[in-house]
């Protein structure tokens, strides 16, 4: 399993004692524990399902896990210095616990040991019972840290990204009238889980006919039918870290005259917005790349919702290729690129990744973009 480097996640936590200014830093939400300690907690598991604290000591920057023990091998291979458990239920004795609420007085109890200490919490996440004199919020420090990938990261979503295009080629081979939205979503799943060697979350939109009309959706139980078209937007969590590619397929790989000029406007709005993404450049700009070609072809008024966003731990995340979105891009991030149409009893969108450099974007997913 590939993992999160320990020099990524100690520069990391560098970084951010470095721009906190905290004494003692406590992380509680879970893209952050994996980002600052490579402890992945997956929520396809059993020990997923309780709160973990990374504890970092601003002065001396070591690292501490506290975690119950459903998650205690995993975190011995973590990127720490020390690893602390507690027992939520040993599968064996006693009853269990509400291994949520028990953490708090297990993270009290530390916390005691430091007085006059300056703590960096993250707003939203920080748990109530704790009764801390002096806080410093360090999510908006995190949030723009997450936006410039360091290079373990990036492996971590080049293999997402490798299971992506796995899916969309056996959506491609699969696709035909007669079989259900669940039908499709079955075998993309066996596909992403078959690239990637085991389970994987797989979210998305899997939406045929009228359904790709409103966007999107869960797959249902709809059956896919001659003449349509049919949205996959697949965007699996591999590693903790995400793909997020698009395609819109023809249900029997033909297409009318109007889903063609839609399949040619969007791809060309595709091309537009990736010329527009510059180290440098604005989110807004990137948006109305996009927009103002779609216009050019007639699509502009079915075009909803944003051109695209950032992509890494979370999704979606900054920057956000909306109209009033001030953001500067910066080299190293991850983005997404998705320009869509919806009307006339349907709707087509595609979608893909690129890794932004002072020399231009790098396409990092190559599954196809047509229609058929």
């Amino acid at each position: 399993m590939v993992t999160l480097t320990r020099e990524g996640c100690r520069r990391r936590r560098e970084v951010l004692i470095e721009r906190s200014g905290a004494d003692l830093l406590i992380i509680v939400n879970p893209r952050h524990i994996q980002y600052l300690s490579g402890l992945y907690i997956t929520p396809l598991q059993l020990s997923a399902w309780a709160m973990s604290f990374l504890l970092i000591d601003g002065i001396d920057g070591t690292a501490r896990l506290l975690v119950h023990n459903g998650l205690a091998a995993a975190a011995e291979h973590a990127h720490v210095d020390n690893v602390d458990t507690w027992t939520s239920y040993d599968f064996a004795t006693g009853p269990g616990v509400d291994s949520y609420a028990a953490a708090i007085p297990q993270l009290r109890d530390r916390l005691a040991r430091h007085s006059g200490t300056r703590f960096g919490i993250e707003s939203g996440w920080f748990p109530a019972g704790p009764d801390l004199p002096a806080t410093l919020d360090i999510a908006p420090v995190l949030q723009d840290m997450r936006r410039v990938k360091y290079p373990d990261e990036l492996v971590l979503i080049r293999e997402a990204m490798r299971a992506n295009e796995a899916a969309h080629k056996a959506a491609r081979s699969f696709i035909r009238p007669g079989i259900t939205e669940i039908d499709m979503y079955n075998a993309i799943h066996a596909a992403i889980t078959e690239e990637f060697g085991g389970p994987v979350l797989l979210l998305g939109d899997f939406a045929s006919g009228d359904r790709a009309g409103e966007g999107g959706g869960p797959p249902t139980s709809r059956t896919l039918s001659s003449g349509e078209l049919m949205i996959l937007d697949i965007f699996p969590v591999v590693n903790g870290y995400r793909a997020d590619n698009t395609a819109t397929l023809a249900v029997d790989r033909r297409l009318t005259p109007r889903q063609s000029e839609v399949e040619a406007g969007l791809n060309d709005a595709l091309t537009a917005g990736a010329d527009a993404l510059r180290p440098g450049g604005r989110a807004a700009d990137v948006y109305r790349a996009v927009r103002t070609r779609l216009a050019e072809h007639g699509l502009a008024e079915g075009f909803t919702h944003h051109a695209g966003h950032g992509l890494g731990l979370g999704h979606p995340e900054a920057p956000y290729f909306v109209p009033g979105s001030d953001e500067v891009l910066r080299a190293g991030e991850v983005v997404t690129l998705e320009p869509g149409w919806y009307g006339e009893g349907t709707g087509a969108r595609i979608e893909r990744n690129y890794l932004l450099t002072e020399s231009g974007p790098e396409i990092l997913s190559s599954h196809l973009t047509t229609f058929a």
